[in-house]
């Protein structure tokens, strides 16, 4: 029996390290400004798990000693819990942004525990209390408030982003994944309740724990693979004639003509835009963030037909010139909120280039259709 109870505990740790080197390995190289706050909220939290099993399985046989260890176990559960939460926040974006106070209110809660033992071992009697017992209580009662409270918040954040897209007659965005995790958050939470019943019930509640952290790192990894804006491995170029060609890294034309219904197609005329041109402009530039910009500004700047420059961007990216335009944006919003954390969600759209939140609701929607097609 007590071999099993060691297995039990050590199944968590062993997921929350495999699970959080896989993310590690998989996006160690070429991060985006945007993924990197993701990557670090999701590693603080996979290490406060990883640190939280160690600390206990550690210290399950220092009877006397182990009361002084609970502010430190509290810090990495409540940590784990604020991160996760925090994940979410990013995963939904809606109008009311994470609140960062919530990190210092760990350490608040962390020195006001300590505190707490302290006055408890000065106190009359204190070596005549079952430390043991103190510690168990104290601990299933912790965890299933904090997991509980900060579950409910990531519920009111999805049921936030639902209702706003409803209100707005928005197809809502495919958050399957979210809503299984949730539920299996809330069932931990639950089983957690009657942890010391069973060993049954400690032996679902272990692995269904293991199961979130499973289904956490394949969807961060499909969402690692899905690119907004494809880059493929060749790059179109379009000739002075209309035609449109794809040429390899190598710079040597391949033989796809992606569009030659222009008249006169010649490939061995100079070439008028390329794809790297384009990205280039909306990179450094970055045109899109005014609200009056359009086709007619791409036009002007690299001067080429207008029905070239849409026809160009239509057969590359799969997508008309306004939505092409959005796609930047969004990805501009991402950016911002990574790195403007005082401003709110309306704010930071205006900053991007939309003219107001329903423009960016709009360019949300579409850009989640087109990827569901």
């Amino acid at each position: 029996m007590e071999l099993l109870k060691y297995i039990l505990i050590s199944i968590p740790m062993i997921s929350s390290m495999t699970c959080g080197i896989i993310l590690m390995v998989v996006f160690y190289k070429n991060l985006s400004v945007t993924e990197i706050p993701i990557l670090r909220t999701l590693g603080g939290y996979y290490f406060a798990l990883i640190a939280l099993w160690i600390t206990d399985n550690l210290t399950q046989k220092l009877l006397g000693s182990r009361i002084f260890l609970l502010p430190v176990l509290s810090l990495f559960i409540t940590l784990s819990q604020v991160c996760f939460y925090h994940f979410i926040c990013y995963i939904i974006p809606i109008k009311k942004k994470f609140n960062y106070l919530q990190y210092q209110m760990i350490f608040v809660v962390f020195v006001w525990s300590y505190a707490f033992i302290y006055a408890l071992f000065q106190a009359k009697g204190y070596q005549e209390l079952d430390v043991q017992a103190i510690c168990t209580q104290y601990l299933s009662i912790y965890i299933t408030l904090n997991t509980g409270v900060y579950t409910l918040l990531c519920w009111k954040r999805v049921y936030d982003y639902h209702r706003a897209k409803n209100k707005r007659k928005i197809q809502i965005k495919r958050l399957n994944w979210i809503h299984l995790l949730l539920v299996l958050k809330s069932i931990f939470t639950l089983l957690f309740c009657l942890n010391n019943y069973s060993v049954v019930v400690q032996a679902i509640t272990v692995f269904v724990l293991s199961f979130q952290h499973i289904i956490l790192t394949f969807n961060m990894l499909l969402e690692k693979n899905r690119v907004k804006i494809p880059v493929a491995y060749k790059t179109n170029v379009m000739l002075s004639s209309g035609q449109i060609v794809a040429v390899d890294q190598m710079g040597t034309l391949a033989n796809d003509v992606l569009e030659s219904t222009f008249i006169h197609s010649n490939t061995r005329t100079e070439n008028l835009l390329t794809q790297s041109d384009i990205v280039n402009y909306f990179t450094n530039d970055k045109p899109y963030i005014k609200k009056d910009f359009r086709l007619d500004t791409l036009v002007n700047h690299f001067g080429v037909n207008r029905t070239y420059v849409s026809k160009f961007i239509n057969v590359t990216y799969n997508c008309n010139v306004s939505q092409f335009i959005n796609c930047w944006r969004l990805k501009e919003v991402e950016y911002l909120q990574a790195t403007s954390k005082e401003n709110n969600m309306e704010e930071l759209v205006v900053q991007a280039g939309f003219s107001d939140y329903r423009h960016y609701l709009r360019a949300v929607h579409s850009a989640e259709k087109r990827q569901q097609h």
